[in-house]
């Protein structure tokens, strides 16, 4: 049941009010402004709309009306003024202070009836609409919660399959997704970079995911690269490829969502290069996803210190150089920049 508080110093006027709409509303009846502050301030169970009289002998309407407009617990309730004044001055400041309706003294009981049936249903729909938001903003909540737990699942189940084939590349994509971690939040710390703090755990958490096309290598490609031969160095370019379509059939199955475009682009593009020079595209500079030039740093810095092509790993400050070295070829120079500024974190990462 809406409750409606009517204030109103004319007694009259105030029981035909109440006689009127309490078979279906909760009346709150009060005789003046200051007893009806002191209820608004100290009642635990608000008033949905207030009926308000202008003149009133102690403190009038528009003084009542700033105050509950000016407190915050209040000033959603909408306020109708009853007046019987009839000058457009008195009904504009009545609206400029946040009144809601005018009903004009003297009204007959059917008038006031049906005013205020309409300001309730209008009321009615009000809350209608915000259960609609609120199941709508829980639904969309509890989708994103369930794609992100799908996303965690995919990458987990990828780890644990790696892991399985080949410990050495599934620690590999461990320690890269924690590099990228640190130089993500460098570059977004920065802000010159264009990434968005909600995107970062979306690209740390899909960056674990670039060298899924391993899945398929051979297990020879998989234990020593210093070992093969051309065509099977050749062949193990074909990881990006290969990784990059299972995630493209994925997203046509389902629909593109960022985590999935993240993970294509790093799957695929992650051997590409500044120069052009790179694989499998030969895409050149900014034509490589930006995701993927930065991961081509990290990945390639892990490279260097652990199995470096199948060569003796290089020391921290030796893979450091190598990729200062390397900027403007292999690698976007303006990240490699950044990178340098992370050399004793990345060193404290292994």
């Amino acid at each position: 049941m809406y409750k409606i508080m009517i204030i109103d110093d004319n007694m009259t006027n105030l029981i035909m009010a109440k006689k009127v709409l309490e078979d279906i509303y909760d009346i709150v009846p009060i005789s003046t402004g200051t007893m009806a502050l002191q209820f608004l301030r100290e009642m635990p169970d608000l008033p949905d709309l207030i009926m308000l009289d202008i003149d009133m002998p102690d403190i009038n309407g528009f003084f009542v009306l700033s105050e509950v407009k000016n407190t915050p617990k209040l000033s959603h309730i909408p306020v109708i003024f009853l007046t019987a004044h009839t000058d457009s001055t008195t009904e504009i400041e009545g609206y400029n202070l946040g009144a809601t309706d005018y009903i004009k003294k003297p009204y007959t009981t059917a008038i006031l009836r049906k005013r205020i049936d309409l300001h309730v249903q209008v009321l009615e729909q009000e809350r209608r609409l915000k259960r609609y938001n609120d199941t709508l903003s829980k639904t969309l909540n509890d989708k994103i919660h369930n794609i992100v737990e799908l996303e965690f699942a995919i990458v987990e189940m990828f780890t644990s399959l790696m892991s399985s084939r080949s410990i050495i590349v599934s620690d590999h994509c461990d320690r890269v997704s924690r590099y990228m971690e640190v130089f993500l939040n460098k570059l977004a710390a920065m802000g010159h970079f264009g990434i968005k703090e909600e995107d970062l755990k979306i690209i740390i958490f899909a960056s674990k995911m670039h060298d899924l096309g391993k899945m398929c290598m051979p297990d020879r490609c998989l234990a020593n690269l210093g070992d093969l031969t051309l065509a099977e160095k050749e062949y193990n370019h074909a990881h990006t490829v290969l990784g990059a379509e299972a995630v493209r059939r994925v997203i046509d199955a389902i629909s593109e969502n960022q985590f999935l475009t993240y993970t294509y682009n790093m799957c695929r593009y992650h051997h590409e290069r500044w120069d052009g020079k790179g694989y499998p595209d030969r895409l050149m500079s900014t034509n490589i996803p930006f995701v993927a030039r930065i991961l081509a740093i990290v990945n390639s810095y892990d490279n260097f210190r652990h199995d470096n092509d199948g060569q003796e790993p290089l020391s921290h400050e030796q893979a450091m150089n190598r990729i200062k070295l390397w900027a403007g070829t292999h690698f976007d120079p303006d990240l490699v920049d950044v990178f340098l500024m992370l050399g004793n974190q990345m060193k404290t990462l292994l």
